[in-house]
């Protein structure tokens, strides 16, 4: 054993010396000239292929200088390598326990990958005298932000010099505000972020970002407008622009604003990004999948990313992606409850039925008010046979949590017209089409029902609107042929069955 050892020492001493020596002479005097400057510079501009190698190399060379590793981990950061960035952050507060930026880091990264309480403890540690300047106070605030405490965030935020506070926490104070579900103190932020356009683009368009994030897209687009107007090639700007027109709709306009950003910013990941929420939000779900593999490619653990992978992949039925992303987003953060309800969703449509009931269970657990999760875990049930009263009563749960949930009166109405109780599956269908009278699937299966029982009146009624809500839904064509097959309107009951058979078989029909 003892031999063994030697030769694994043997081996990474010639792995340090063969790397040393890939460095040229030239490279070392070039190296030699301030070059943890140069090396922060290159990072802060996100130029990381210029500085990697040198970067590299001098800490292997300077192997007790932390500044040296804090430079590394802060890249491996930038390019979301977190596992990499974390260890690297562990290695400069073992070279120097007292580097605070560096504890602050390792903090939010603890935070990133699933570890909340050791994210807040390792902030609660840091004490007034470890901060040395504003800049670092401000990264504390935005920290206990992010990890959820937005008391110890204001609290830092109250000891800011006015400058900072006013302008570079801007961001951090509409997020806490969004948190803290205090959105009406929002407005009062509005003039100070459009005054700051001019002399701090970069805070106006952070702060738009929260604005976006807390569903505020009108409020996002002007302030957004108003620096595209000042700073017509500011990349960043164009794409958070078109992200707020997005949401609002305007897909001409977000489309303009991205092909503007396309030619600054040439392969931005961000880019990528909110092209790919375009297509999906114009259901084109297999050409968002496209652009998000390839901001993925650059930045494979960003959970921004993987989210809406996972969201277009379920709209794209392509189940075994959408589980399969699902599945590395919550190995990423285990304990974030909108992963964990992702993570129900996919496995249910990829029929990995365990691991839907498990994930769905514990987000439950964590917002029992949320009507998605109750009505989703109520679906996991009702799909194992064996478990029919367990989902019945799951939706019913559900029912007396929101009376207005229109999906599990719905979702009630087919498991009773799936056990051929046809009067209790009309009084949940009934129930659901009151409440929402354009539910063209509820209208659907009324109709449907109705026509179980005789009613045809009723169930031409139900049909007609439902297929003029959903023209291309097969089965209601089907259902409309039945009636008029009924009914004696032997026209129209082959015009529909015509119609039902080219929507099942489309290939067939295009052949």
């Amino acid at each position: 054993m003892h031999r063994k050892n030697l030769f694994v020492q043997s081996l990474i001493a010639s792995l340090l010396i063969f790397c040393a020596a890939l460095v040229s002479p030239a490279q070392k005097t070039a190296v030699a000239k301030n070059p943890l400057a140069k090396f922060e510079k290159s990072i802060e501009q996100g130029d990381y292929a210029a500085v990697e190698r040198d970067l590299l190399n001098y800490a292997i060379q300077n192997p007790n200088d932390a500044r040296g590793f804090e430079l590394l981990a802060r890249m491996r950061r930038d390019q979301k390598r977190l596992n990499e960035a974390r260890s690297l952050y562990q290695k400069v507060l073992a070279l120097d326990p007292s580097f605070t930026s560096a504890k602050i880091s390792l903090a939010v990264i603890y935070f990133q990958t699933g570890n909340s309480a050791a994210a807040l403890s390792a902030l609660n540690e840091i004490t007034d005298k470890d901060i040395t300047s504003d800049a670092l106070r401000l990264k504390l605030a935005q920290a206990f932000a992010l990890a959820g405490d937005c008391g110890k965030a204001f609290e830092a935020v109250e000891k800011l010099g006015l400058k900072i506070k006013n302008s570079d926490a801007l961001p951090l104070r509409a997020e806490c505000y969004f948190e803290m579900r205090e959105n009406q103190k929002i407005a009062s932020l509005l003039p100070l972020a459009n005054s700051l356009v001019r002399q701090n683009p970069a805070i106006s368009i952070k702060f738009a970002d929260v604005l976006t994030g807390g569903a505020m897209f009108k409020e996002s687009a002007d302030v957004l407008r108003a620096v595209v107007k000042t700073f017509p090639q500011n990349a960043d700007a164009l794409v958070s622009l078109a992200k707020a027109e997005i949401y609002l709709k305007n897909f001409a306009n977000a489309k303009i604003h991205l092909a503007q950003a396309s030619k600054i910013k040439t392969g931005s990941p961000d880019l990528f990004f909110v092209q790919s929420l375009l297509e999906s939000e114009q259901g084109k779900n297999p050409e968002s999948l496209e652009l998000l593999e390839k901001a993925l490619a650059a930045e494979p653990d960003s959970t921004v990313f993987l989210r809406q992978y996972v969201i277009s992949a379920i709209r794209a039925s392509e189940n075994g992606k959408a589980f399969r992303t699902a599945e590395k987003l919550l190995q990423l953060n285990p304990n974030e409850p909108e992963f964990l309800y992702l993570h129900g969703a996919a496995a249910l449509q990829n029929n990995n039925l365990n691991a839907a009931q498990n994930s769905l269970t514990k987000y439950f657990e964590i917002r029992p008010q949320d009507p998605r999760g109750c009505v989703a875990l109520g679906l996991v049930f009702a799909a194992q046979a064996d478990k029919l009263d367990v989902a019945r009563r799951q939706m019913e749960k559900c029912i007396e949590i929101n009376p207005g949930n229109t999906e599990a009166k719905y979702q009630l109405g087919l498991s009773y017209k799936a056990a051929g109780d046809t009067a209790k599956a009309i009084e949940y269908f009934e129930a659901t089409v009151k409440d929402a009278p354009n539910y063209a699937s509820a209208l659907r299966d009324l109709g449907a029902s109705y026509l179980q029982t005789g009613a045809e009146a009723k169930a031409r009624a139900a049909l007609e609107k439902s297929v003029a809500l959903q023209p291309d839904d097969a089965d209601t064509h089907f259902q409309l042929s039945r009636l008029y097959n009924i009914i004696g309107e032997t026209e129209l009951a082959k015009k529909h069955l015509e119609i039902f058979q080219k929507l099942k078989n489309p290939k067939k029909d295009g052949m």
